[in-house]
């Protein structure tokens, strides 16, 4: 894919996470259209990080987009993960939200059918503070 590249100011470059320091949450970048050059760290965006944070982190290999200042790999940040040829979607399907976890669990909701599916390899555990209300019309327990 081509970058947007311009000699001053920000332009988008694609690229694979090279390495990732998942307590700072920065990625090194490997970008093929540089000749497989590396950048500096650079922060990894994310949807918040003050009252509410999320916490989501990439993984070796990872094709990102990135948008760099100046003309350098020095400055600059991951915006987005992407995906291509080699990793497709989970479900692909507009009405299906889906994050799968590298174990096997998933967390499946589908808005056309109201339909919510956790598929848990592991333990799950539920903390509150206060009360835990269950409201359905049929609750079966195995």
């Amino acid at each position: 894919m081509p970058s947007e590249n311009t000699e001053q100011g920000a332009h988008g470059r694609f690229g694979y996470v090279s390495a990732y320091d998942a307590k700072r949450h920065m990625a090194r970048i490997k970008f093929p259209d540089k000749g497989d050059l590396i950048s500096a760290w650079l922060p990894v965006a994310v949807s918040n990080s003050k009252k509410n944070r999320d916490e989501a982190h990439l993984d070796i290999g990872e094709h990102v987009y990135c948008n760099m200042m100046g003309n350098g790999l020095e400055m600059g940040v991951v915006l987005c993960s992407l995906y291509d040829d080699t990793n497709k979607p989970p479900a692909g399907d507009a009405d299906i939200r889906k994050t799968t976890y590298d174990d096997g669990t998933e967390i499946i909701y589908d808005r056309k059918n109201h339909k919510m599916q956790i598929n848990c390899v592991g333990d799950i555990e539920i903390h509150a503070d206060g009360n835990i209300k269950f409201t359905a019309t049929r609750i079966d327990l195995n």
